[in-house]
């Protein structure tokens, strides 16, 4: 949906929605553009280097106050209308190589929270009622 205008998007997701309806199939779209994702989707998955470290219903990653450090540092990279932030906040670094992906969390080169542990070991699924995060970060609070 990135190339097309906003008219025309609209009207190919009206289309995509319909079909879905009609023939009571799913549908799965892969995008970064969140708005679309409210909008059309009822579940998501956030993939960071090839793995799911977040999911679960719309509700949960667009109104959940946790989330993975790559999720939020997506929602961070998002303008804001309702800030004058003079420049966007980009995720630090650079995506792994995936022919080299590091060991423990595919994130922790990037992610602000790193610890030892995040470099070793890959986290678990922790989930908080059907949203599930992978990461040591909020493996206590379960």
């Amino acid at each position: 949906t990135t190339a097309l205008d906003v008219t025309i998007q609209a009207q190919v997701l009206r289309m995509m929605d319909t079909l879905k309806k009609e023939y009571g199939t799913s549908m799965i779209m892969i995008t970064h553009d969140f708005g679309v994702v409210a909008k059309t989707c009822d579940k998501v998955a956030v993939v960071y280097a090839g793995e799911i470290i977040e999911s679960g219903t719309v509700q949960d990653i667009f109104n959940d106050d946790k989330h993975h450090p790559y999720t939020k540092g997506l929602f961070d990279s998002l303008p804001n209308m309702n800030e004058n932030a003079a420049r966007l906040k980009p995720i630090a670094g650079l995506m792994p190589d995936p022919m080299d992906l590091p060991e423990g969390c595919k994130f922790h080169t990037r992610c602000p929270y790193c610890t030892d542990r995040c470099r070793t070991e890959l986290p678990n699924d922790i989930d908080f009622d059907g949203h599930m995060i992978k990461c040591h970060l909020f493996e206590k609070e379960v």
